[in-house]
């Protein structure tokens, strides 16, 4: 023990003399400034490395611990300790030289006093830095003097470049950034560029999308030349074959208003109450159903919102914008829950057939398509009122999840020569089992007309079921069962698609495969049921969820099941290839592909939102909470925010990039708005007053006012925003919302104040544009670019 204390501090004693030995070298100013810092600050890389420096090293692990008291102590007594000769300097000093000069590098001498500078002892520590030497064409890792500090020639672009401080390539690989982005990237250099890229164009955002210069851009992970092509394949095939086949197999009549009532029909109350304003302001306002208001309106004339509110009625199913990448005006499809009306109601969880699992009997229902105008900017537009620009009236049963395809077939969503709109592919289930790909297109529509169309589809032309093996009933005619019921859909591909079933099943079809439409010269040769070139049970029990890893990874999916377990699948070897993240406690109902951080990120138990990368899919990465359960999640295409809703009825977004690429980074978070809704009071009087209803377009709200009885007896919203973004860390700060006797709390909330659905606009043009759809009917669509 003695005998490795004095080793100990021998060493030490080196380093404490390093300066002496040095003091007469003269240093360069950016040399001189480094040594008087002494923290191993990071300079500017090499030229030909794209690793960036890392960001996370404490200076304080470069330092040489100075030495315990009670080591001192105890070599009191002992014997004197040994001493580094001065002819061993000397001697270790030339050698050096002699190498250097044998790999032809210039040792310049600034002082005489170099002859007597210390050598480096053997590595004996784990300290590890980067110092100038005062050496030209040569650097010192480590501290000069302490034991494990080694010089290493400098590359041929920086040799004698003693002016700029710079890092070396092969010390900074030595560090964890890099070693955790390689983890979760990949190892090579075409894995990490991308990376890079994404994080020098949007680390910078703090939650918010900016529209600064290219801070609206496609993924950094897909080339030109990739995106180009699939946009010309599924393009060429829409105009040669797609079009014509999906019309001629689908059949639409055109329907009045009067006609379309029925379909339109939903339990929810006709008119909702919002309470809104500043806070030393609030006045209350009233919606009816399929009314709209302006989201600045409460805040006076000088508000700079750029949004809409909207009251549909009932829940928000589903919602999501059509691909219109340079069109003025955008689309967004919205399902409002219907149930049928001639049916029998059962009490709350007292249906004896499960809906889940169970198909219904048909019955009329509709999507909404509503209609924004932008400027030519990208924004939104705050003088032209959206519109209700097409319902598309179906007898299937209520739909259940929509999606649009990735890739519309033009560009621009223009009138063609026949003045029809194509607004593209819809994919939809519906509760009677179904999954169908309908071709929506608007007739004639006239601009600004605030004039809706109702088409009613009474067939598609693509219908995807599972059905059991055809059987007879007693009396010899077919009959055929459904085996399951389809649950979600995603699109790997704007060709392809991908169906999870109740049963734990996932079954994939291509548009573009022989077999998947009749021969568009023989229109009567019967209606053909398509197989899936896919169909595997991944999983014991219902698929809640189902996410693609398109543009980037399409060959990756995502599923969230029932039992708690979230799957991740590489359908070129689905069996060989598969990995389960840990369970949860509760169901993961949310989830999405977050692109720039090759994850898919997705709801996790209590108030947590998790990113399960690629490469560690098992191993959650945390970075985002709230004070509530989540229950809603969507990203972008092009750019990092992810709006996520929570139970609680708050609306937030965040940019988890920092996070995934510095564990030790604290993300931020801003708070969108937040929706509270409570019940009628019942001892309230009877309604002898209402607030004063929008209509024409004119916006009016009375003063709120708790004594009102009107005001009591009604369900009544209110609205919150003006939030400040905050950090927010993945533990709770205060000590009461901590875990307690090993369990933790959550607080119950109105169901119908919860955030059912969010979503970003996928369009470059417009991707700063936002929707959040609540348990109460309200929708809101915002342009929230910053």
């Amino acid at each position: 023990m003695a005998r490795e204390s004095r080793a100990r501090n021998a060493g030490r004693r080196v380093a404490y003399n390093y300066k002496e030995a040095f003091s007469g070298i003269e240093l360069s100013g950016s040399e001189a400034e480094a040594e008087e810092n002494d923290a191993g600050e990071v300079g500017e890389e090499e030229q030909d490395d794209f690793v960036p420096p890392a960001e996370d090293d404490d200076p304080d692990e470069f330092m040489v611990d100075e030495p315990a008291e009670a080591e001192v102590e105890e070599e009191e007594g002992e014997e004197q300790e040994e001493h580094v000769r001065e002819e061993d300097i000397v001697v270790s000093m030339k050698a050096l030289r002699d190498v250097l000069r044998a790999r032809s590098i210039t040792v310049e001498h600034r002082n005489s006093s170099l002859d007597s500078a210390p050598a480096t002892p053997v590595r004996s520590g784990k300290t590890k830095s980067l110092r100038t030497t005062g050496l030209t064409g040569v650097r010192c890792v480590g501290t000069p003097g302490v034991a494990g500090a080694r010089y290493i020639p400098l590359g041929a672009n920086t040799a004698g470049a003693t002016t700029t401080r710079q890092r070396a390539v092969g010390e900074w690989r030595e560090g964890g950034q890099e070693s955790r982005l390689r983890n979760l990237f990949g190892p090579t250099g075409e894995d990490l560029r991308p990376v890079f890229d994404a994080k020098k164009t949007w680390l910078s955002q703090v939650a918010l999308p900016s529209r600064s210069f290219n801070h609206l851009a496609p993924s950094p992970y897909v080339t030109e030349e990739t995106r180009a092509k699939d946009i010309k394949n599924v393009r060429q095939w829409y105009a040669n074959f797609g079009r014509a086949a999906f019309a001629q197999g689908q059949t639409t009549v055109q329907m009045n208003e009067e006609q379309a009532q029925a379909y339109l029909l939903n339990l929810g109350p006709e008119s909702l109450d919002l309470l809104m304003g500043a806070l030393n302001n609030q006045r209350i306002f009233s919606l009816k159903k399929r009314r709209h208001m302006s989201a600045a309106a409460p805040f006076g004339s000088d508000s700079k919102r750029k949004g809409w509110i909207f009251h549909l009625g009932s829940r928000i199913q589903d919602v999501n914008w059509a691909p219109n990448q340079l069109g003025i005006t955008q689309y967004l499809a919205v399902i409002v829950e219907q149930d049928d009306m001639t049916a029998k109601k059962h009490k709350r969880f007292g249906n004896p057939k499960a809906p889940a699992f169970i198909a219904t009997s048909p019955f009329p229902a509709s999507i909404q398509i509503w209609a924004f105008d932008s400027t030519k900017h990208g924004t939104m537009s705050a003088k032209n009122e959206p519109r209700l620009a097409l319902v598309l009236c179906t007898d299937w049963g209520a739909p259940k999840a929509i999606q649009w395809w990735p890739i519309g077939a033009e560009d621009s969503i223009e009138p063609d020569q026949n003045g029809v709109v194509r607004l593209g592919l819809l994919a939809g289930i519906w509760s009677d089992g179904m999954v169908r790909i309908l071709d929506v297109s608007l007739r004639n529509p006239t601009a600004g007309s605030s004039i809706t169309q109702y088409v009613h589809y009474t067939e598609a032309a693509l219908e995807l079921a599972f059905r059991d093996p055809p059987s007879t009933d007693k009396a010899g005619n077919p009959v055929e069962k459904l085996s399951t019921l389809p649950s979600c859909l995603c699109w790997l591909s704007p060709t392809t698609i991908a169906v999870g079933t109740a049963s734990g099943n996932i079954a994939i079809w291509t548009l573009t495969h022989p077999g998947m439409f009749p021969p568009l010269n023989r229109p009567d040769a019967g209606r053909p049921c398509p197989r899936p070139w896919f169909h595997k049970q991944l999983a014991d029990t219902y698929v809640v969820t189902v996410s693609s890893g398109y543009p980037s990874r399409p060959q990756f999916l995502s599923l969230t099941t029932a039992d708690g377990f979230a799957r991740l699948i590489d359908l070129r070897a689905p069996v060989a290839d598969c990995i389960s993240s840990l369970r949860g406690r509760m169901i993961v109902h949310s989830q999405a592909w977050h692109e720039h951080t090759q994850s898919f990120v997705m709801l996790d138990e209590y108030y947590l939102l998790k990113h399960g990368t690629l490469r560690r899919y098992n191993q959650a990465i945390y970075t985002f909470r709230t004070d509530s359960t989540l229950t809603a999640v969507a990203t972008s295409p092009v750019h990092p925010a992810v709006l996520v809703g929570s139970s609680d009825g708050s609306v937030a977004a965040s940019n988890g990039l920092c996070k995934i690429m510095n564990a030790k980074d604290i993300p931020w978070s801003l708070t969108w708005f937040k929706h509270e809704w409570r019940r009628p009071v019942e001892d309230s009087e009877a309604d002898n007053a209402s607030p004063v209803v929008q209509s024409d377009g004119s916006i009016e709200g009375k003063p709120a006012c708790p004594d009102d009885p009107g005001i009591m007896s009604r369900p009544l919203t209110r609205i919150t925003e003006g939030y400040k973004p905050v950090q927010t860390s993945m533990q709770y700060p205060d000590s009461t919302k901590r875990h307690k006797d090993g369990a933790k709390f959550i607080t119950v909330f109105e169901e119908n104040s919860a955030a059912t659905r969010v979503a970003w606009n996928p369009n470059l043009k417009c991707g700063a544009w936002a929707v959040a759809g609540m348990q109460s009917g309200m929708l809101r669509v915002e342009d929230l670019g910053v």
